[in-house]
């Protein structure tokens, strides 16, 4: 019998986040026993652009009942537009090296995670691969070799951006939502650079929808584990590692019990390579409950509905578009 396996993907969009998330996150693995996959936005810092989506009903619903000004500070909130913007991993190169000497997978979460999550889709074609040449000359100049893995933030990507992950010999990427490992298909060709895609609700999308509070999501996860084959859970270095870490510790604390091990992403593609062959799947623009606008999302290899496994009822409303993916 394989073992049971949690791929655990931590994401870093902020400065502070980055500066105080991470060594956190760090120590709470650490003291677990626990490795993670670490993606980075390397450059600057604009999260105060998101106020340009306040008319956007879902962003707006989001940001109150997830407390925003709370969770992430008014310095992060206004980063980009009336504070100045500061880099990312840029800032913080030794917390980088730290995480890559502890064990963990480290890779690109994007260049500037903000202008990719807002306006990826009206990106020219140069301006997509620009953005990924700069985070992986980014992650280079820091960790002294190319990446092997990367992210996309908010978990949107196009076809230019996988086309053009094909020159870097990445382990994989994690740039989607579905419930299992596989290669992607453009065209009906198929790619050699596996995703593996995000399978969990994220604390953000359930806080304060389906779950009131942190210690009812992660007890929502724990259920939701019991029945997942390849499942990935991806913590935010500003929440996990900031006002639930304590949270996440519990959790944590709890798997072990259970038997289930925390992996980093790579090493839960080998085992999944280890049962078989990857399945092809082309990768859609689908709405996700929690988030505002359209997510990549891999295509189901049979009845054509997506692989989508994101909310805590696991009942999401699944709509066939495959126009470019909008802002999430």
């Amino acid at each position: 019998m394989r073992p049971r396996l949690l791929g655990l993907r931590v994401d870093v969009d902020t400065h502070d986040g980055m500066r105080g998330g991470v060594p956190r996150l760090l120590e709470i693995l650490s003291g677990a026993g626990v490795r993670a996959s670490f993606f980075f936005a390397m450059g600057p810092d604009r999260s105060g652009l998101a106020v340009l989506n306040a008319l956007r009903p879902r962003f707006a619903a989001k940001m109150l009942r997830t407390g925003a000004a709370r969770l992430y500070g008014w310095r992060t909130l206004l980063s980009g537009t009336l504070l100045p913007s500061r880099p990312v991993a840029m800032s913080f190169p030794d917390l980088v090296r730290r995480a890559d000497r502890g064990g963990h997978e480290t890779g690109v979460h994007a260049w500037d995670h903000r202008a990719w999550q807002d306006r990826l889709r009206r990106f020219p074609a140069a301006r997509v691969r620009s953005e990924l040449d700069r985070g992986r000359a980014a992650y280079t100049e820091i960790v002294r070799r190319p990446p092997r893995c990367f992210a996309a933030p908010a978990w949107l990507t196009r076809d230019v951006a996988l086309l053009h992950q094909e020159r870097f010999d990445l382990l994989y990427a994690s740039d989607c939502r579905g419930i299992e490992p596989f290669l992607p298909r453009i065209d009906g060709r198929a790619l050699r650079t596996p995703q593996v895609p995000a399978t969990l609700p994220t604390l953000d999308e359930a806080l304060g929808a389906e779950s009131p509070d942190a210690q009812a999501f992660f007890a929502m996860i724990g259920q939701r584990l019991r029945g997942a084959a390849w499942p990935v859970l991806t913590l935010h270095a500003e929440l996990e590692g900031g006002p639930f870490a304590g949270h996440l510790e519990a959790f944590l604390a709890r798997l072990k019990q259970d038997g289930i091990d925390c992996v980093p992403l790579g090493e839960l593609l080998g085992e999944r390579r280890r049962c078989g062959e990857l399945p092809l799947r082309a990768i859609q623009a689908l709405p996700v409950p929690g988030r505002h606008g359209l997510l990549s999302v891999a295509e189901a290899g049979t009845a054509g509905t997506p692989d989508i496994m994101m909310t805590s009822r696991g009942t999401p409303t699944a709509h066939d578009r495959t126009q470019p993916p909008e802002p999430a």
